[in-house]
């Protein structure tokens, strides 16, 4: 690894286990993840977090060499930075048949060292939403796209699953990101179709037991499954589309003229993008309501200020709050505390989670009020308050377009920028400004929707712990 990275990590107590890391004083972070064969942890150091994932020196350092490479190619991945090897002591063997002699073997321990990927969705909440069918084809489009630019770059998986995939929401598009390349096989050219037609195969058996975590996540019975086989030949059927479809938009991008370059050049302006170099991102009262009183209102009670046209609705989101409040508790209860009771256990939480989601040019206010909406739909179905970072992953998930290439392959976008960032940041569209999202906010959290992504996602998780009602309480 860089000199850089090595300096932050080098005080980490190498010599212990990851399990005792906890002993030896290292503070982890405590970040929700899907399953994995080897121990991972979390750390942050100087303001950079990691992934560390304990191994054998071999394969810590071809996995580090099989994202490097992966990467360079323009394939979203997780940022690797380099491996680590532990010296220890020889573990002794007795062989039966030669006599009972003792051999040894190597007791060093490898780590894999990767950057920790900002906003991906963790696997223990995304299994938790609604898997309506629109919400599983997302999902499989995404790994459909991932799985045909590794097998068309000359990436061949080895061990391709949605446990090995980490999926990002950036406003309307759903990205699938490599998460495990320990048996991925790197090829100069197109991996040959039997090593395809053997990832594919690999996918379609890592469905079921798949489908077996997910039944236990939605604590269905065992006759219900929520993957099955249609949901894998709907896979097939996309694979196969988006196949011939990187076939097209691969020859549409070979310049051998200069109209060709400059044709693709404005087709990033159109996306966003541009180059940094040729060689390379119950009513009361009753008040008469005058022009603006609605604004005024909200500020008066909550010091932030919404937008003119969202304005009536918001304040009317409050009286039913102040109304529901009123009835659940046997008590009267004033629109002050209602107000800041809205605030504090769903107004600041909501805007902080579409802090994370929404990308440059959507309208903040108009999302909320689809995140609300949509939540109070999933409660009802539910039959008990779904937590609302469960219903702003369900919402952005069923709004969500994948499954196309569109007019120029990502891998190829990607690699103009390889030497700068990684191919998952390359691809990350620019996110809403935070001045923004900052009237929405009273002046005292005002400072939270400026923290950078990770200093928010350590905080998030706080604030929602201390807001989420009990998921198990009817409503």
């Amino acid at each position: 690894m860089n000199a850089e990275h090595k300096r932050r990590l080098e005080g980490l107590p190498w010599h212990v286990p990851l399990e005792g890391w906890p002993e030896q004083g290292v503070k982890l972070l405590i970040i929700r993840r899907g399953e994995s064969r080897h121990p991972v942890v979390f750390v942050e150091r100087m303001g950079i977090r990691y992934a560390i994932k304990e191994t054998t020196p071999h394969m810590a350092e071809r996995e580090i060499r099989n994202l490097r490479e992966v990467n360079f190619r323009g394939i979203p991945t997780l940022t690797p930075i380099g491996s680590v090897t532990a010296p220890g002591q020889a573990i002794p063997q007795s062989i039966s048949r030669l006599g009972g002699l003792t051999q040894y073997i190597s007791g060093d321990r490898g780590y894999t060292v990767t950057q920790l990927a900002p906003r991906v969705i963790p696997h223990s909440l995304l299994y938790r939403i609604p898997f309506t069918r629109r919400t599983k084809q997302r999902l499989l489009s995404a790994v459909a796209v991932l799985m045909v630019e590794l097998h068309e770059h000359g990436i061949y998986w080895g061990d391709p699953s949605l446990a090995n995939v980490l999926i990002r929401i950036d406003g309307k598009t759903v990205l699938g990101i490599m998460a495990d390349a320990e048996t991925a096989e790197i090829f100069p050219g197109a991996v040959s179709e039997g090593l395809r037609q053997q990832d594919l195969a690999a996918f379609g058996e890592s469905l079921a037991w798949q489908a077996e975590d997910l039944r236990q996540a939605h604590g269905l019975p065992e006759n219900e499954q929520m993957l099955d086989d249609s949901d894998f030949r709907y896979f097939m059927q996309r694979y196969r589309w988006l196949r011939r479809e990187h076939l097209y938009v691969a020859d549409q991008h070979r310049f051998s003229t200069f109209y060709q370059a400059q044709k693709f050049l404005r087709n990033l302006n159109r996306w966003g993008f541009s180059l940094l170099s040729a060689t390379g991102y119950a009513v009361q009262h009753l008040t008469t309501v005058m022009p603006g009183w609605y604004q005024r209102r909200i500020h008066e009670l909550l010091h932030i200020t919404v937008p003119r046209i969202y304005a009536r609705r918001f304040y009317n989101m409050i009286l039913g709050h102040q109304m529901i409040m009123a009835e659940q508790q046997k008590r009267d209860v004033s629109i002050e505390e209602a107000a800041r009771h809205w605030y504090t256990r769903y107004h600041l939480p909501a805007i902080l989670l579409l802090r994370r989601h929404l990308t440059k040019g959507q309208d903040p206010m108009k999302a909320y009020f689809a995140v609300m909406d949509y939540k109070w739909k999933l409660s009802q179905k539910a039959g008990y308050e779904v937590p609302l970072d469960e219903a702003l992953l369900a919402w952005s998930m069923q709004r969500a377009e994948t499954g196309s290439l569109g007019e120029i392959d990502p891998a190829l976008l990607a690699k103009w920028w390889r030497e700068l960032e990684p191919a998952a940041e390359v691809l990350e569209p620019p996110m809403i400004q935070t001045d923004e999202l900052e009237p929405l906010l009273s002046t005292q959290e005002r400072p939270l929707v400026r923290l950078n992504a990770p200093e928010l996602e350590q905080k998030l998780p706080e604030i929602l712990e201390q807001t989420q009602p009990n998921t198990e309480k009817k409503t």
